[in-house]
């Protein structure tokens, strides 16, 4: 390495510098996209919570107010299906919504499941349509998007019998979750039906809305999905790639400049 010169050798030590730099996680206090972090002395240190290694929460205090389905209250309760739905086992109703409180479960890195007590069946056309949603879940992955669980059993509107058990019953978007002083909260998020849930429920295609559904348990931000913002992702790689083309411009400009020295000082003997 005799031959190359310390002035092209300098700025091309600088690119790997930063390119390292660039791959190297950031762990400074800053809030993750859809998060809102809390003080120290805001966070939550109740039983409930549980953080002992700063990205574990145990959960026992989670609440859902969902309305299922507004249009389909509307159907059952009219002439038509002249029928109802009753709450059971720890599920309430108070118009216009259901609600399933004391919920448990784990979270980890924004992964986990919250399992809540409670049936809703829903009745119609003289007993043809005999529907119980039981053992809610709700299972993140850490993403944006988290599964609403059922175990469905009785008869569609058609008649047609189901008993299935963890239905991915629909898809809930929890982008918008924050989390502040010990809660985490996630309100009024879409909430869409899945091909299971759809087979399942007998009602909907796959792909229809229902209500939006507002989850609240406590949680610290760490333990939460922390979901990275797409165009800062796509930002970083393609400054990450610029570098990378850069470090090898450098490189091929200190070899060209080596092999050209190298000849000069041949020419000169």
């Amino acid at each position: 390495m005799r031959g190359l010169n310390v002035c092209v050798l300098g700025p091309a030590a600088l690119i790997v510098t930063a390119v390292l730099i660039a791959l190297t996680p950031m762990t400074s206090g800053a809030a993750e996209p859809g998060q809102t972090l809390s003080s120290p002395a805001a966070t939550d240190t109740s039983e409930t919570t549980i953080a002992a290694d700063g990205t574990v929460c145990d959960v026992t205090d989670a609440a859902i107010t969902w309305g299922l389905k507004e249009s389909l209250r509307s159907y059952i309760s009219g002439t038509i299906a002249n029928g109802e739905w009753t709450v059971s086992d720890g599920a309430t109703y108070k118009t216009p919504d259901f609600g399933w409180t004391a919920g448990s479960g784990q979270l980890d890195a924004g992964s986990g499941t919250l399992a809540f007590d409670g049936s809703l069946r829903l009745t119609g056309h003289d007993g043809i349509l005999d529907t119980t949603l039981t053992s809610l879940e709700i299972v993140f992955d850490g993403s944006t998007t988290a599964n609403l669980v059922f175990d469905v059993f009785g008869t569609t509107q058609e008649g047609l019998p189901v008993d299935e058990t963890d239905v991915e019953f629909a898809t809930i978007d929890v982008s918008g979750i924050t989390v502040a002083a010990g809660t985490a909260l996630l309100e009024s998020a879409p909430v869409v039906l899945t091909e299971a849930g759809s087979d399942a429920f007998g009602t909907y295609p796959a792909g229809e809305e229902f209500d939006p559904i507002t989850v609240t348990f406590s949680a610290t931000p760490d333990c939460m999905p922390q979901p990275q913002d797409v165009n800062q992702a796509l930002l970083s790689a393609l400054i990450i790639i610029g570098a990378i083309i850069a470090i090898l411009v450098a490189l091929a400009i200190v070899l060209v400049l080596g092999r050209r020295r190298r000849r000069n000082r041949a020419e000169a003997m």
